[in-house]
């Protein structure tokens, strides 16, 4: 049965396709990924992680509406960005993040996060 799975939760700093599912390669030195983080995914974008984590078995039948380009990295298939680099607008290091870098997006996300319900 292939169902189709809901988007990654929304984020003004999120670079990612919004419309995706987008998974992360979790690192060594990444215990765990913290629901609301705003994380790099397998495709190079930057992602929220879910509440609710991603349980994909048999990993040939995947439901809908999750990220090709993260898919095809989960699966060892690593496709080199072709995004040149610019300089990031808040720091000034290079970034292929559209201007902000992934650490200053992460940054605004955290502050963004902790009001975004906030009236």
């Amino acid at each position: 049965m292939n169902t189709r799975v809901e988007p990654n939760p929304y984020s003004p700093y999120a670079d990612a396709n919004p419309d995706l599912r987008h998974a992360f390669p979790v690192p060594n030195f990444v215990p765990a990924l913290k629901a609301g983080a705003l994380l790099p995914a397998g495709c190079g974008g930057m992602a929220v992680v879910p509440t609710e984590p991603l349980q994909v078995v048999p990993a040939t039948d995947l439901p809908e509406g999750l990220c090709p380009a993260c898919v095809e990295e989960m699966r060892g298939n690593h496709t080199p960005a072709s995004i040149p680099p610019v300089e990031c607008r808040e720091c000034g290091t290079d970034t292929r993040h559209d201007g902000l870098c992934a650490l200053c997006r992460q940054e605004k996300h955290e502050e963004w996060w902790a009001v975004r319900n906030a009236e």
